[in-house]
């Protein structure tokens, strides 16, 4: 009987040796893995719900005969899955490797469209008494140009603001993200003082408000924009139509959220992209990177943000970015205000 007992012991190590004996990976892919696990497991916003020793099963097992960086790459598509990080990504050598669910695809081509056909911020009126800005995204991803782009903005919106625009329409259709501070900071009189918004993390605790003042943008008390400058002159609580579509995202869904609750303010449109968490990029080695979602978006009411922002009215399709006077969108905004103009001036 111990004879037996010792050969099948003898044949239950032989086999578990057999069934681990998988190609070990380089030293230098371990090494990116176990980085990567650090930092997830440090960042993530779904960091607490998740069975962080499973998941490492599962990942080192799928990169088990990876000999490239770019082989453990096509691995983290699935990790951010399992993450529930649809925003997050690994950046390689200038490649990015994400997971995006599924979800019915974006069909309004007006607005997909639009994306390329305005890249920079578009002013002009409606009637006599309407101010209109298109805001479009950015890529000031370092935020080398936050100064500059806040100027243009208010630049943008001085053009157009006299005395007679009592109603200002803001067009965030276009604006698929970027850098945030400078889309705030250049709408500062459009938005009003104070905090418009804030961060916070997993547990729905701040983890960085959204305040400005003096017309510059303040992640809680650091001073991000500093542009010296004279009000554009907006006066405070003028009506605002805040203009949406399933493009809008990022930066895009925080400027958004930062007019919700404010007063005389209306979200038009439909529900945006989704994109409603912060990014922190974190460094994994020399070649290679990780942008991860770590807070969430919340409105200055307090209202957190995890999936989608969505309108107060709700207008899918029947955009006109050529022509606004027949603009579905627009016109919704117009009878919000609560009349319809006689001309479209262009600037």
């Amino acid at each position: 009987m111990k004879i037996l007992l010792t050969l099948l012991l003898c044949y239950a190590t032989l086999t578990s040796q057999a069934q681990d004996r998988s190609p070990a990976l380089p030293d230098s892919l371990r090494l990116m893995l176990e980085k990567s696990f650090t930092i997830l497991q440090t960042n993530a916003i779904s960091r607490d719900t998740i069975d962080w020793t499973r998941l490492r099963e599962q990942v080192y097992r799928r990169a088990a005969t990876a000999k490239s960086y770019q082989e453990v790459a096509s691995v983290f598509p699935y990790l951010f899955q399992q993450l529930g990080d649809h925003h997050g990504a690994l950046l390689l050598q200038g490649k990015t490797y994400a997971w995006k669910p599924q979800r019915p695809a974006y069909t309004n081509q007006a607005v997909r469209q639009a994306i390329n056909a305005y890249p920079n911020v578009r002013v002009l009126t409606i009637g006599e008494d309407v101010g209109y800005i298109m805001l479009p995204g950015n890529r000031d991803f370092n935020g080398k140009n936050t100064n500059a782009d806040t100027q243009a903005i208010r630049n943008a919106l001085r053009s157009v603001n006299t005395v007679k625009i009592k109603k200002w329409i803001l067009d965030l259709r276009v604006n698929t993200g970027g850098s945030m501070y400078q889309m705030l900071a250049g709408l500062a009189d459009l938005l009003g003082e104070g905090q418009v918004g804030q961060f916070v993390n997993q547990h729905q605790q701040p983890d960085g408000a959204w305040i400005l003042k003096g017309k510059n943008i303040y992640l809680d008390s650091q001073q991000v924009s500093t542009v010296v400058d004279q009000p554009v002159g907006i006066p405070a609580g003028v009506p605002l139509a805040v203009l949406i579509s399933g493009q809008t995202a990022s930066s895009g869904e925080v400027v958004a959220i930062a007019t919700v609750g404010r007063k005389n303010t209306v979200l038009i449109g439909e529900p945006s992209a989704g994109y409603t968490t912060a990014n922190q990029g974190f460094s994994i080695n020399a070649s290679a990177g990780l942008n991860l979602a770590v807070d969430y978006d919340a409105d200055r009411r307090g209202k957190v943000y995890t999936d989608v922002v969505r309108p107060d009215i709700e207008v899918i399709g029947g955009d006109d970015f050529e022509t606004l006077a027949n603009d579905q969108k627009v016109k919704a905004a117009l009878a919000w205000f609560g009349h319809k103009p006689k001309r479209l001036l262009k600037p």
